[in-house]
């Protein structure tokens, strides 16, 4: 068995008083559990985003007494998985800067090879447990919540700081959903999870790639029009373009965190699927 230790780190607001209320920490522990067992359980599961149950398969994670500074939490995350010990801790910690940064709208690139592996797969991985993250990291950011002035700090023992979180973070994982359908997206899907219904799709008006999500009772036909144009844009310029008609999901800062897609209509002709699929 290998453990790795986890430092939660509370200051400003009652922190500096050597306390937290109680309602609050008790929800941000339980925020921070989620949000370690989601990142955990992917990383010694090949990948697989866990939507439900608090729990890592392969681990478990134990909380020790608070410690004294501002206000300290100690969190023991014990992995099972017999995976090499020697590179667990190194591959946990850059997982759970990856995954965490990316829901919280940092910036950080993985660095070790089994967390590459996971970015460069065809499956979106990052946007699939970026959904499932958000609301886990909002319920550890609890006591920001209600004192602003609080931050707290996700920190590698004797290495250093992992995660920086405080008020501009909280916007990130505060989210909504627009009742509004806009038209008019249109582009390509570049990555698409046929389980999830959580994919990539390079929007043309805005010249980069963003998250998508289509509905668990999608019909068959609006599914093949995805996975269509995700195989037909490599076909050449102008090729496997669709159009689709989604509400937006957005952060309290008012940036597109995902497209929660109605309708998805066929673009152009070329390479057109079967008349089934149009």
């Amino acid at each position: 068995m290998r453990e790795v230790q986890i430092k939660l780190s509370y200051k400003g607001g009652d922190a500096e008083q050597h306390r937290l209320d109680m309602y609050d920490a008790s929800v941000s522990l339980h925020g921070f559990a989620r949000a370690i067992a989601i990142t955990t359980h992917a990383l010694l599961n090949d990948g697989e985003v866990k939507r439900k149950g608090n729990k890592a398969t392969g681990a478990k994670i134990f909380v020790s007494p608070p410690k004294k500074g501002s206000y300290e939490q100690i969190l023991t995350l014990a992995i099972e998985n017999p995976i090499a010990a020697s590179v667990v801790a190194a591959a946990f910690w850059d997982m759970l800067k990856w995954t965490w940064s990316k829901t919280l709208n940092l910036a950080y690139d993985p660095e070790t090879p089994t967390v590459k592996k996971l970015d460069e797969r065809v499956e979106p991985f990052i946007s699939d447990i970026e959904e499932v993250l958000e609301s886990a990291l909002e319920e550890a950011h609890r006591p920001i919540k209600n004192n602003p002035e609080m931050t707290i700090t996700v920190v590698r023992p004797r290495v250093g700081n992992a995660i920086n979180m405080n008020a501009e973070t909280l916007k990130s994982v505060s989210i909504r959903t627009e009742n509004r359908v806009v038209t008019g997206i249109i582009g390509n899907v570049t990555k698409y999870n046929i389980l999830s219904g959580i994919g990539r799709f390079y929007e043309d008006k805005k010249g980069h790639t963003v998250s998508f999500k289509i509905p668990e009772k999608a019909t068959e036909n609006m599914r093949k029009r995805v996975t269509w144009s995700m195989h037909h844009a490599q076909g050449g310029e102008g090729e496997g373009k669709i159009e689709f008609h989604a509400r937006k999901v957005v952060s309290a800062k008012g940036s597109l965190k995902r497209y929660l897609v109605d309708k998805v209509l066929i673009k152009q002709s070329t390479n057109k699927p079967s008349q089934a699929d149009s």
